[in-house]
């Protein structure tokens, strides 16, 4: 029984990885651990932020939401382009 138990977490967490693993900004949450770093948990959505730590590096906050930049170097592997990250969610 433990045998078969760690094969089903090990695909559980296969087909997580493979469906992308990250939350997104307007994704569904009950906490803010389910949001993956992108930003907090609020009314049931990812993405909300009071500080740019809140963003872990998906875009500075502003005005309560994470994807805003100055520079490149603000969107985590992506482009600032009219002051949002290309790839914020």
């Amino acid at each position: 029984m433990g045998k078969f138990l760690g094969v089903l977490c090990a695909i559980v967490f296969g087909l997580f990885l493979a469906l992308g693993g990250t939350a997104s900004a307007g994704s569904k949450c009950s906490f803010d651990s389910d949001c993956g770093g992108y930003g907090k948990c609020s009314n049931g959505e990812c993405g909300h932020c009071s500080f740019d730590s809140d963003c872990g590096g998906h875009g500075k906050c502003s005005s309560g939401q994470c994807g805003a930049c100055n520079f490149d170097s603000d969107c985590k592997g992506g482009k600032c382009s009219s002051g949002r990250c290309s790839n914020a969610r």
